[in-house]
């Protein structure tokens, strides 16, 4: 493919529901394979959602403050944020303009003015989630999207590397609470930020959670990650505090991987999964049997089996 800039749009439209022109800018890109509806609703719809909003906002869900910045950025840029402004096709789509601009404009002021548009954008809005989000893609389940989080994250690493360092870490990430300690604040606001990437450091996936049942020898409920979670604890949780402090330092390991080219916002990610492993190891030192301060999310898991 051509240009730095047409790889970027064209991997954005990656990230969309399969149309026909997907398979054509597969075999461009060659990813071995065209993506097909259901690999994509795995991948994207069940497994790692495409929307800024999920990582970098303390909610851990969809819109919210984390949304209204992806929106305010579009506005502030001239355009009229879509429906889905924090989608990552529209925020690759959106930085592919501002780079072309800085690249075509015959004029030198202008050329620096997109310039610094564009690159305050990357670091703002893709930089400060895309990396631990692409990590999360190896053994999703689907080579093709595999192969494509791979050539995207090598394109938005040329990026950084083409912009140079972040002035400042991210509103996005200066504006993340921390993970709160579940024997000052309780288990729901605990199990809250644990799921919030962006407070936790961590990704955890219904595949993670999968995995995790399996290797800790418990049932794994349906439904959302939360409920799991909460069946989790209320079948052993001992094991799964050490489950989960795994997951954390494989989660710090990775983040760290990237800190020569991202520095402050790697810096950040690692940290706080370090931050997550830490306090789940004084979870399990502190507590002998059944954490008292689980004793809510053990209710709620049993008042939701009594339901089924």
């Amino acid at each position: 493919m051509g240009s730095r800039v047409e790889l970027i749009r064209a991997l954005g439209v990656l990230s969309e529901a399969p149309g026909p022109e997907h398979g054509r800018l597969a075999d461009l890109l060659d990813l071995g394979g065209a993506p097909d509806p259901e690999c994509f609703a795995n991948t994207f719809l069940l497994q790692l959602y495409p929307y800024s909003s999920v990582y970098v906002g303390n909610e851990g869900m969809l819109g919210g403050e984390a949304r209204d910045r992806a929106a305010g950025a579009w506005t502030a840029l001239g355009r009229t944020p879509p429906p889905e402004p924090d989608h990552l096709g529209a925020l690759l789509g959106l930085y592919a303009a501002l780079a072309e601009h800085a690249e075509i404009d015959p004029e030198p002021a202008e050329q620096a003015l997109w310039g610094a548009a564009a690159s305050g954008f990357l670091w703002e809005h893709l930089l400060s989630w895309t990396m631990p989000y692409l990590d999360r893609f190896e053994g999703i389940g689907s080579s093709v999207y595999e192969a494509w989080a791979r050539l995207l994250a090598d394109a938005l690493r040329q990026e950084a590397r083409r912009h140079g360092p972040a002035a400042a870490l991210p509103l996005h990430l200066r504006s993340a609470t921390d993970l709160p300690d579940p024997r000052e604040s309780g288990s729901e606001a605990f199990l809250t930020g644990l799921l919030a990437p962006v407070r936790s450091g961590v990704l955890l996936t219904r595949a993670d959670l999968a995995r995790g049942a399996e290797d800790i020898g418990v049932g794994l409920r349906m439904g959302e990650r939360r409920f799991a979670l909460r069946a989790f604890f209320s079948q052993d949780a001992d094991a799964t505090l050490g489950w989960l402090s795994r997951h954390s330092e494989a989660a710090a390991r990775s983040h760290s991987e990237w800190s020569e080219d991202l520095g402050m916002i790697a810096d950040f990610w690692s940290s706080r999964a370090r931050a997550t492993g830490d306090l789940l190891g004084s979870l399990r030192e502190s507590d002998a049997g059944e954490p008292g301060w689980m004793n809510d999310a053990t209710r709620e898991s049993e008042v939701a089996d009594a339901r089924d």
